[in-house]
């Protein structure tokens, strides 16, 4: 019994921690972000909503997935999950490469400056894990989430927007997760508040400030 209720409990981990991958955390941001009754789901048409997740899909989660495989491939990182500091340089530049494009497109587009100021707050994370990475491993799973949950405090501290509930709900979230990465033995727990913080911080800053 207690081998079954462990073999569950870090089956369970593995699902969260490939459910909520750093890469997807960009596309579930504009996905909550459209459809969570606020300023923005209103203020962007149908088409570029489409186009947007569109272009999210492709740059933040199907191109650098291929370009991880590849390197997968060579052998220069063992898996996508980079369990250690050397093997995430690289993949962090590809993400911050594929990132700015995303960003200078929707400068471009007719869409509140909100959604490519989220999209070049991601690149600040992105780049403040990189050098972090230089000395020390950070939970980037929690940065990710760290991330979505900075960006409704800064939607609800600077727009008012009414995110009570859905800010709850993402922060149990996040504590999921985090046990997750714990439970897999991928991070010390210094390492998962650490990302975390990271990730509220620049992403609700973003919102105030820019």
């Amino acid at each position: 019994m207690p081998e079954g209720r462990y073999s569950f409990g870090k089956r369970s981990a593995q699902l969260l921690s490939v459910v909520f991958q750093p890469i997807f955390i960009p596309f579930y941001t504009m996905l909550l972000l459209f459809n969570a009754e606020t300023f923005i789901t209103y203020a962007i048409s149908p088409e570029v909503r489409q186009f947007v997740y569109g272009v999210v899909l492709i740059n933040a989660i199907m191109l650098p997935t291929a370009v991880f495989l590849f390197l997968i491939r060579k052998g220069v990182i063992q898996s996508m999950h980079m369990h250690t500091a050397a093997e995430r340089t690289i993949p962090f530049l590809t993400v911050i490469v594929f990132q700015l494009s995303t960003y200078a497109l929707f400068l471009k587009l007719p869409m509140p400056s909100l959604i490519p100021d989220l999209v070049l707050a991601g690149v600040i994370s992105v780049g403040v894990a990189l050098v972090i990475n230089l000395r020390w491993k950070v939970s980037i799973h929690m940065l990710g989430m760290g991330g979505l949950v900075g960006t409704f405090i800064g939607l609800a501290v600077r727009y008012q927007v009414d995110a009570q509930h859905l800010l709850m709900a993402l922060i149990v979230l996040s504590g999921l997760v985090g046990y997750a990465r714990l439970r897999l033995n991928a991070h010390t727990p210094a390492q998962v508040y650490v990302g975390f913080m990271i990730g509220v911080a620049i992403l609700s800053g973003a919102i105030m400030v820019l």
